[in-house]
Formats: C-alpha cells, sequence, structure tokens
C-alpha cells in the first residue's frame, strides 16, 4: 500500500496548498471527511488560545497503576512494554522529569471538517491511559499527554509545533492536513516526531519526522497489483483508473496505474474528474462502453459514492470497484447503502472485525477515553506510534534524550505493534511491501484476499511524486 493511502489522498487534496489552496470552505469539507468521524464519534474537548486542546491529557492516576520507583508502587507487571527499562534518571531533556514523560500529539479538530484528525488524537490518549493504568512506567516515568490543535491549517501545525518543542520531550501519533507547516519548527528544536503517518512531502522529508504508517507516493507494493490479479483474474485485461482531478490525487492514482502495468494488469480507461463536477453520468457511460471490469477510485469516500451511486442509476456493476481505507468506516456505508456494497479495500492495517489481541486493545480503551467513537485506521496507527515510543524509550533507558530516541527511530525497519499492522519501515521511510484486501457485501466488512495476515511483495519506484 502506497503513501497517502491512509492520509486519504483526499484529504491530502483537500488540505495541501497548491490544490486546496482555490477551493471553498464548502468544497474543502466535502473532500475531507475523517475516518471514523460520524456524528457521535467526536470526544468534547476545549480549544485554549495557545492551540492546547483540554480534555485529552492522559495523566490521571488509575486505580491499581504502578511504578517501580515511585514510593508506595508496585514493579513493572510481567511482560510490561517498559518492563526492561532499569533504573532512574531526572530531567534528561525538554519535557523529561524523574517522574515524567511529556509527549504532544498535534492534529487537526477544528476547520472545514470539525474532528478531521480526531481519531489521531483519541488513539493516541487512549494508549497513554492503558499505558499508564496496567504497565507501569519507563524507569520510574508515567506518561503526561498534552494535546494541540493544528486547525487544518499549515500555520496552525507550526504554532502547536513550536510551543511543543518548548513544553514535550516528543511528538507522538499526530495527524495534520497541512503538516508541512511544522517541519522547519520541529527541525530546529530536534523534537522527536513519531507521526500516525505524514501528509505532504515535505514533512516526509524533515529529518526528525517520522510516520509509522511508512508510505511514500513512488513507492508501490508490487502486492497492490498482484492481489487484484489473482482475485479478479478475468478482469484484469479490463481495469480503469478514477481520480479527483487534484495534485495529490493524480500523482497517486498515476503511480499506483503505473505499477499496476507494470505487473501486467491492462487499463482501458483513465479519467480525471474535476471536483466541482457533479455530473458522473458520461464518466459511467465510458466505462461501459470501454468494458471495463475494474474501476479503481483515487479521492474522497464521498465522491466514491457519488460514482457508485451513477453506476448504479446506469445498471452498470464491474467485477471489482476498488479504493483505499477512506472507505473503510461506517460512515462511508451508511451514506451510500446499497450502492457501495462489493466496495473492495486495500489496506496495511489490522481489520477491527478479527480477533486481534492489539487491535482489541485499543478498541477497548478507545471506548474509555472516548465512547462512542468508531476505530478508524488513524486511531490504530496513532495507537502503534505511542506502543513504538514507548518500547524505544524504554531501550534507551533513564538518559532520556531527544538524540537517543531520533538514534532509535532510525533503525527501525520492520514495526508490527505486535501484529497490529502490516511491518512498516519507519526508520527508512520506505513504503510498507505488504497488504490486504478486504470487501463489503451486506453492510459488513470481511477479508478478501490473502485469507490470513498479509500478502508481501517488492517495491516497485515508479518515479511519481518521488
Amino acid at each position: 500500500m502506497h503513501r497517502r493511502v491512509a492520509l486519504i489522498a483526499f484529504v491530502v487534496c483537500a488540505l495541501v496548498a497548491g490544490c486546496g489552496s482555490r477551493l471553498t470552505d464548502e468544497q474543502r469539507a466535502a473532500l475531507a471527511v475523517p475516518l471514523g468521524g460520524g456524528a457521535g464519534t467526536q470526544q468534547d474537548t476545549a480549544q485554549g488560545e495557545d492551540g492546547a486542546v483540554s480534555g485529552t491529557d492522559g495523566t490521571a492516576e488509575q486505580p491499581g497503576a504502578t511504578n517501580p520507583q515511585q514510593p508506595n508502587r508496585q514493579p513493572n507487571p510481567p511482560g510490561s512494554i517498559a518492563g526492561g527499562c532499569q533504573g532512574t534518571g531526572g530531567a534528561t531533556d525538554k519535557g523529561v522529569t524523574a517522574g515524567e514523560i511529556t509527549i504532544a500529539n498535534i492534529s487537526d479538530i477544528s476547520g472545514p471538517v470539525p474532528g478531521l484528525f480526531q481519531a489521531a488524537q483519541q488513539g493516541t490518549k487512549a494508549f497513554v491511559e492503558y499505558f499508564n493504568a496496567t504497565q507501569g512506567a519507563i524507569c520510574g516515568r508515567k506518561l503526561k499527554l498534552v494535546s494541540f490543535d493544528s486547525r487544518t491549517d499549515s500555520g496552525g501545525d507550526q504554532q502547536a509545533t513550536s510551543q511543543a518543542c518548548e513544553q514535550a520531550f516528543a511528538l507522538v501519533g499526530s495527524m495534520s492536513g497541512f503538516d508541512q507547516g511544522g517541519g522547519p519548527a520541529a527541525t530546529a528544536c530536534g523534537i522527536p516526531d513519531l507521526r500516525a503517518s505524514t501528509v505532504t512531502v515535505q514533512r516526509q522529508r524533515t529529518p526528525v519526522s517520522f510516520g509509522v504508517a511508512s508510505n511514500v507516493v513512488n513507492l508501490v507494493s508490487s502486492a497492490y497489483p498482484d492481489l487484484i490479479k489473482s482475485t479478479f483474474p478475468n478482469a484484469a485485461g479490463a481495469a480503469s483508473f478514477l481520480y479527483l482531478n487534484v495534485d495529490a490525487s493524480s500523482q497517486n492514482a498515476r503511480s499506483m496505474q503505473k505499477a499496476a502495468e507494470q505487473r501486467g494488469l491492462k487499463f482501458v480507461y483513465t479519467q480525471a474528474i474535476d471536483i466541482a463536477d457533479v455530473n458522473y453520468a458520461p464518466y459511467v457511460a465510458k466505462l461501459k462502453e470501454t468494458g471495463a471490469k475494474i474501476v479503481y477510485w483515487m479521492g474522497s469516500a464521498q465522491y466514491a459514492v457519488r460514482l457508485q451511486q451513477a453506476m448504479r442509476q446506469q445498471g452498470y456493476t464491474p467485477e471489482a470497484f476498488i479504493t483505499d481505507p477512506s472507505a473503510y468506516d461506517a460512515q462511508y456505508v451508511r451514506q451510500g447503502g446499497a450502492a457501495v456494497d462489493g466496495t473492495v479495500v486495500y489496506t496495511n492495517g489490522g481489520m477491527f472485525e478479527e480477533n486481534n489481541p492489539q487491535v482489541a486493545l485499543y478498541k477497548q480503551w478507545l471506548a474509555r477515553v472516548a465512547p462512542g467513537a468508531a476505530p478508524s485506521y488513524f486511531g490504530m496507527f496513532a495507537w502503534a506510534a505511542a506502543r513504538l515510543f514507548v518500547q524505544l524509550a524504554a531501550k534507551i533507558g533513564p538518559q532520556l534524550t531527544r538524540k537517543a530516541m531520533l538514534d532509535q527511530v532510525r533503525g527501525v525497519h520492520d514495526f508490527t505493534a505486535e501484529g497490529m499492522v502490516a511491518p512498516q519501515d519507519v526508520g527508512g521511510k520506505r513504503t510498507s511491501a505488504c497488504m490486504s484486501l478486504i470487501r463489503l457485501k451486506g453492510g459488513t466488512w470481511s477479508r478478501l484476499a490473502p485469507a490470513s495476515g498479509y500478502s508481501c511483495g517488492s517495491l516497485i519506484d515508479t518515479g511519481v511524486g518521488g
């Protein structure tokens, strides 16, 4: 799966300067639909004048919480994530004291789509609460979370990053549509930045920033087209690719199509669709005329619904309608109804419907910190980012510094968060080579291929967007 798959190309298109700059707020809102961000899924937060969000820190002591280095505390439980951390340390760097490590999450909470990346903030908070309540401490230090609203704006991301540089040891689990804004500030202060994923090329190239969903545009796993070919062998000679006519969607679509062609898929129709275009009937007519049996879509899940509704109106049903994890969401299913049944999604994350222990933990603690919130791809990778942070901090030991953390992150090349996600080359900033296909049938998502786990391939450098 490749870059921005889960950043949802539609979110990038709506928010990244160059394509979003010419859109009205209404158009931007239409393009950006957060995973798990439907009604009733947002926790109450209050933003202060400095952009900090109240009600989202994870410092409250839980009954039975343990700390091996503090009086009247029990040792870390057997098997604790940080159990290997021995000894105690003092104030070794910014945001670190003898008893606490302060981490910050910067995500889009306000803007054209309220709560756009609230799931990433919730996922980070869920892990902090889980760790403090059940896992003990990291060489005597609990986790403290401070949360900021980047406001779906590069300036907001820059301001929040500058504040976090002074208040926190590291950034963890963040997701911002205009994440290029905070890159220079993060680099200047040297703060480790373990993001759920990066949205812009600028942030990806920031030396202190690392996406735990480690995808890049130009590197596409061969598993993606190979799974499609093996699952739909009779349709591989008649594929089509439709995408929103904005920079990010265009780059992602061209890269993925080029990789698919290299693996033997034949495309009979490729078409960019303008954001303002509301009549999809001509595109469906062309799909029918060319005999397309596979329809790839790159762009907003909301626009995917529009396309599929037009297909249904003309009685056109391809063998496969394929899109990214933006569609793996209850809101998409509710909005599209019968028209979207049969949608196939490619993903490098675990399924919420399967018996995955780490996914189950995430869902359990998400329900505690944000009752009613739906689990999401972004929240899952934010949880994974927080888990990776704790593992690396424990490995460093009592003398925790930003430099030591960055050195550790650069050595992470096969991270799965205990099987929660496909192997990610976090330190190398290279696309995961593994993915799976899931399908919506009868309103329920289930695994399509492979039968279990992920299918892994080689990385194809398409030269697009690199």
